[in-house]
């Protein structure tokens, strides 16, 4: 051979093993009860005198652990059972490559048939059971005793202990029955809506009790109708033998949902099984808001339930806000952001990010304690951290590409919240700075990604990692190329962070006469914005700029009349306008209120439940010398639902029969399967960012989450290919989202499969289509009932 050779000697080393392994045994009753302490007693030989030796123990529920075929740790197989030799080498023989000898290399591909899952195990139906000690010491007789507090549960729990010390390992498992004499087993929907109607579903074990008569009684909640007399008082059992009720049940408002179930008999006996749900409104809920005009001295204002007539009052929110008249009504824009329930990474992003600011505001954020936000935030930093790429960019739903723009703006998020103190991790914000920089690398075109570059420049600037000199290339020789006014606003502020003051002025001067023109061209799609947005964005980093560049009160104009303008805002116009908001600062401190007969000095701002509303109706006076501005902003469901249609947009829903014929669904029979197709189609020649939401009706349940094209699904062959670039299959709807960057009509099909699982009848809500960044255009379906029936 050409190549250097190496040689080798091998010597067998011996290990023994049993001088290491301590034997673990565990001592628990047979048999315990629920909502009693489970006293696990515990013992490890084969310590030595004096040996310092610990023990964990964790008791999980046996159904969990079969999810994924969990196997109990073993560390006595971990650290010495029989393994492979081990080789390492110390030289650099390994990367000589003869390239005479080599071949080309081959892609394996193929799927790997699921092997990880198994699907014995069902979805929990009451509280789970999955406690852990942590390390407790042993005593000198290596035993002690862990205690878990079992809720009420019925089943098996597997426990699993593991003793290590200085010298040795060991663990141990065994299973516990965990059960009442007479288990009581309840179901509910996984959901309702308001006016659905259901059943309640008893069965009742008798496993250990003695024959007899036993005294049942059943409750609701408040939003949960039970219907009077369909369950006995009491139910006769005989050991081994099981009854089973159904108990009809009707879902009134929305909220959190329960039955609370008691069995008592002879010798003291007294069971309790409380279950939940969720009942939430078959319609998606509407914005709408309010301005009104209060007078100089006197000038009154009564918030009411009449705001809500044509609105449920449950579940509806409230924001009321008084200031002098202005753009920035930070109550009603926090309400909206709250109303986009889909964790695409903007989304999250744009809803924390104004909130890092709370503390800049006199009349904070309505409806948020300190430690609410916090919470808020720390969760959002998590949660974008999880769409991050390993090159340290992020995508909108963390499947895509890295987005530059995107990249850049979580990145500002992420830096912004670790100047207030979050726990920001230094490696993923060190990870996404490093992919800023790389990709200005080669990002280099700034006719297609002037705004991205811009952003990442202003981004690196704010953690000083940016090139002065290049800051100073754009704002001299190609401050033209970039084309709308937050990228100039983003090279202005970068600038003004290195302390290039005069060329930061000039710089956001030339921001705001583009922001100005009216043909000024409005931010391209992949970075999310609009004129609204840019010109918030603007403000917002002129206030936030030392010294303060001049213009800002012409910024603030613009951004008013620009939010006249607009009915519907984005998360990006919303966040962006209460960064902006600061720039009003103490311009309010001088108002004087009366609000429900007592003196308020300053802005008023407050979040409303609509079932407080209703109760207690809020008064507002004026009492300043000038003319003030009340906005009320509601977030409800309307009583009646929207009529099939909309804007930019159409949508259909067919429901198939799994051999493929079109079919109808106001009856059908409990356990039937059909395939739901939703096409929406584009009429608008733009860029869209569109999400498709299908809420399902309760009798409903997903019944396989994967898009119609299985393997026993052939007869919808006719379906086209999608690629959407997220998708959703939740207890109560289907989501699909798709990413579309070119212009022109489309039309995108997205299908899934059902069944029919839950007895009853329910609303079936419309299906929906929306562009995240443009809402006005959007389109709904029909609403209509289904009926569930048992077969016969």
């Amino acid at each position: 051979s050409r190549m250097p050779q190496r040689a080798i000697g091998v010597k067998w080393l011996s290990v023994l093993p049993r001088e290491r392994h301590l034997k673990v045994s565990l001592n628990p009753p047979a048999q315990a009860l629920p909502l009693q302490p489970l006293n696990i007693p515990v013992k490890v030989a084969g310590l030595k005198a004096g040996e310092e030796a610990y023990v964990t123990l964790a008791a999980v529920d046996v159904g969990i652990l079969n999810l994924t075929s969990y196997a109990s740790p073993d560390p006595v197989k971990r650290y010495f059972g029989q393994r492979k030799l081990g080789v390492a080498m110390s030289d650099l023989y390994g990367k000589l490559i003869d390239g005479s000898l080599g071949q080309n290399g081959r892609l394996r591909t193929g799927g790997d048939g699921f092997d990880g899952m198994n699907s014995s195990g069902s979805a929990p139906t009451q509280k789970l059971l999955a406690f852990f000690s942590g390390p407790v010491r042993l005593d000198e007789n290596g035993e002690t005793e862990v205690s878990f507090d079992i809720p009420q549960f019925n089943g098996t729990a597997r426990l699993i202990a593991v003793a290590w010390s200085k010298e040795g390992v060991g663990a141990a498992e065994t299973e516990v029955s965990i059960r009442e004499p007479i288990v009581v087993s309840a179901s509910l929907p996984k959901f309702m809506a308001p006016g659905d109607k259901a059943r309640l579903l008893l069965e009742i074990a008798n496993t250990d009790a003695p024959a007899g008569s036993y005294a049942l009684k059943i409750e609701g909640s408040e939003n949960l109708e039970l219907s009077s007399g369909a369950a006995p008082s009491a139910v006769d059992l005989e050991p081994g033998k099981k009854r089973t009720l159904s108990v009809p049940v009707a879902a009134t408002t929305t909220g959190t949902a329960w039955a609370r179930i008691r069995l008592s008999g002879t010798n003291d006996l007294s069971i309790v099984q409380e279950i939940a749900m969720r009942v939430r409104p078959a319609v998606l809920p509407v914005t709408r808001k309010l301005q009104v005009a209060l007078a100089e001295n006197g000038g009154k204002l009564t918030v009411d339930a009449n705001l809500l007539t044509g609105s449920r009052m449950d579940g509806a929110k409230i924001s009321i806000s008084v200031a002098r008249p202005s753009a920035f009504d930070v109550p009603s824009l926090l309400l909206q952001l709250d109303r986009y329930p889909y964790g695409c990474t903007e989304q999250i992003t744009s809803k924390a990010l104004p909130l890092l600011y709370a503390g800049d505001f006199s009349s904070g954020f309505p409806g948020l304690e300190v430690e609410a936000i916090k919470k808020k935030v720390q969760t959002a930093i998590n949660s974008v951290l999880v769409n991050q790429s390993s090159a340290g960019g992020f995508s909108l739903w963390g499947t895509q590409g890295d987005d530059l723009w995107l990249s850049a703006y979580v990145t500002d998020f992420l830096t912004r919240a670790a100047e207030k103190g979050y726990d920001v991790p230094a490696q993923p914000l060190s990870q996404a700075l490093n992919g800023l920089q790389n990709t200005l690398a080669y990002y280099n075109n700034l006719e297609e990604n002037n705004a991205a570059i811009a952003y990442a420049l202003y981004v690196l600037a704010r953690n000083k990692l940016a090139s002065a000199g290049d800051l100073r290339y754009y704002a001299d020789a190609q401050l033209q190329s970039f084309r709308t006014p937050i990228a100039r606003a983003q090279l202005a502020s970068a600038m003004a962070l290195y302390g290039d003051q005069q060329r930061a002025a000039q710089t956001f001067g030339s921001a705001l006469r583009l922001a100005q023109q009216t043909n000024a061209q409005q931010s391209k799609l992949y970075t999310y914005g609009s004129k609204l947005r840019d010109a918030s964005a603007m403000l917002a980093l002129a206030v936030e700029t030392r010294p303060q560049p001049a213009g800002v009160p012409e910024m603030t104009a613009l951004v008013k009349s620009l939010r006249q303008a607009d009915k519907y805002t984005s998360t990006q116009e919303q966040a962006w306008m209460l960064l902006a908001a600061r720039a009003e600062g103490a311009a309010n401190k001088a108002i004087s209120l009366n609000v429900d007969g007592l003196a308020h000095a300053g802005a008023y701002a407050r979040r409303v439940e609509g079932a407080d509303l209703a109760a207690q109706p809020v008064q507002i006076t004026n009492r300043s010398e000038e003319a003030l501005e009340a906005t009320v902003t509601t977030l409800a469901v309307p009583t009646e639902p929207p009529a099939p249609g909309g804007r930019g947009f159409t949508i259909k829903r067919s429901y198939y029969r799994m051999d493929g014929t079109e079919t109808s669904v106001g009856e059908v029979k409990q356990n039937e399967r059909f395939v739901v197709v939703v096409t929406a189609k584009q009429s608008v020649d733009l860029p869209t960012r569109l999400i498709i939401t299908d809420l399902l009706p309760a009798g409903l349940e997903i019944d396989n989450p994967s898009i119609v094209k299985s393997a026993d699904l052939a007869s919808f062959k006719w379906l086209p290919e999608t690629s959407p670039a997220h998708m959703e299959f939740r207890d109560d709807r289907f989501v699909a989202a798709f990413d579309r960057r070119t212009g022109g009509t489309a039309e995108f099909t997205v299908g899934y499969s059902v069944r029919a699982v839950t007895p009853g009848t329910f609303k079936h809500p419309a299906a929906h289509v929306e562009d995240m960044y443009r809402p006005e255009l959007s389109a709904r379906t029909a609403t209509g009932w289904m009926n569930v029936v048992q077969p016969q």
